[in-house]
């Protein structure tokens, strides 16, 4: 039987363990990071049970239990670590019984797999509680495990808000390539709407003026989501920016915009990036629309009194076939037309569990031709209507002729 005096020397020793992990489990901060975590947890170790050799292995994702890196290591110059081991040689550094140090796992919560592994070197310390050791190790290895999944989703966070910051500058730029004021031209009225399904998106549309009485109009879909799509239609609206000057002055009608478009993206596109797009251009006096539809949902002319009328699909999506030879096809819209180009996340959005899809989409333009709002109003109205579901990217330009 223990005297008092063993007993008080444990009682202290437990205490003094305590109060340590109590104390140092303080400062075991998520700003510190896994690498941070696991040399701060070995200095401890090897300085209280004054141990002269260790090395750590972490988990590289912090998930998934497949790799581990080594992350520490002090001494052991006898023994083979590499810097990158599997689940199966982790299992065996931490199962198979060594001489040479003494393994601590270091488990995730759920006990589905560990984070990494701590393996410390014999003490120096004679004196040494063995079994007390043991019992501080495994409070240790708790604490840490539950500081290094604090540490990862801290970094996880930190990387999604970078990204979120990101992704909305990106966002920002995408914005700006749209235009900033629509054209004023007597006798029109023009109005867009666009809305990415994600931070940045794949639809375009642009109003160009070409002179006092004409505008060039265009809506584009690039195939895809997100930034690679983003980017896909930022190099069509520079391209088509840098042919109005050749459409100004008389060198390219629309067809050749068209054509001379197609072989660019072409040439800086895979075939698989290819592009629907529509364009236009509109004499507002003369109420002429010569149009090329490449591939895309069929713009569509609301007149007063009579049937709507879908504008002519004239070729392939852009991006396929370098030398396509598209086609143009003229229009007169009657005194109060409203003409709507749109991508087809309006076509296929939902509408009463159904899609749309044309005869729907026609239908909206039909009773936006008639709503008496301004054409803003109108367009937030088909775009926003809690009886309308839409989950890819939208993009809407409408003209009115008064």
């Amino acid at each position: 039987m223990p005297n008092t005096n063993d007993l008080a020397t444990q009682l202290s020793h437990e205490r003094y363990a305590l109060s340590s992990l109590l104390e140092y489990a303080q400062t075991l901060t998520p700003d510190l990071g896994p690498r941070g975590i696991i040399r701060s947890v070995l200095r401890t170790a090897m300085g209280k049970s004054l141990i002269k050799e260790a090395f750590a292995y972490l988990e590289i994702s912090g998930q998934t239990g497949e790799q581990f890196e080594l992350s520490a290591l002090a001494g052991f110059i006898s023994l083979d670590l590499p810097e990158f081991i599997d689940s199966t040689r982790f299992a065996e550094l931490i199962s198979t019984p060594n001489n040479l140090y003494t393994a601590v796992p270091l488990a995730l919560a759920d006990g589905s797999g560990y984070l990494g592994m701590l393996a410390l070197g014999p003490s120096i310390n004679p004196q040494l509680n063995v079994d007390s050791e043991a019992v501080y190790l495994a409070s240790l290895a708790a604490l840490t495990s539950i500081a290094l999944t604090n540490a990862w989703l801290f970094e996880r966070e930190k990387e999604r808000e970078r990204l979120e910051s990101e992704l909305r500058l990106a966002r920002d730029i995408q914005q700006s390539l749209l235009p900033q004021r629509l054209p004023e031209i007597p006798g029109s009225q023009f109005a867009a709407i666009s809305k990415p399904s994600e931070w940045v998106g794949g639809d375009y549309y642009d109003v160009i003026q070409l002179d006092e009485n004409r505008v060039l109009l265009a809506v584009a879909d690039v195939v895809g989501k997100g930034v690679t799509a983003a980017l896909t239609m930022s190099n069509l609206q520079a391209a088509l920016r840098a042919l109005v000057a050749l459409l100004r002055e008389g060198y390219y009608d629309i067809v050749g915009v068209v054509k001379e478009l197609n072989r660019l993206i072409c040439e800086s596109t895979s075939p698989e990036r290819f592009i629907t797009a529509a364009f236009g251009v509109l004499d507002v006096p003369m109420r002429q629309l010569e149009s090329v539809v490449c591939g895309h949902p069929n713009p569509i002319i609301a007149s007063p009194g009579k049937s709507v009328m879908l504008v002519e699909s004239t070729g392939i999506p852009l991006g396929i076939i370098p030398t396509f030879h598209y086609e143009s096809r003229k229009y007169t819209l009657d005194s109060g037309s409203l003409l709507v180009f749109f991508t087809d996340g309006l076509s296929e959005a939902v509408h009463g569990g159904d899609m749309l899809g044309e005869k729907g989409t026609v239908r909206l333009v039909e009773d936006a031709a008639l709503s008496g709002l301004p054409l803003n109003d109108t367009l937030r109205q088909m775009v926003d209507s809690s009886k309308i579901s839409i989950e890819d990217d939208v993009t809407v330009l409408a003209i009115r002729l008064s």
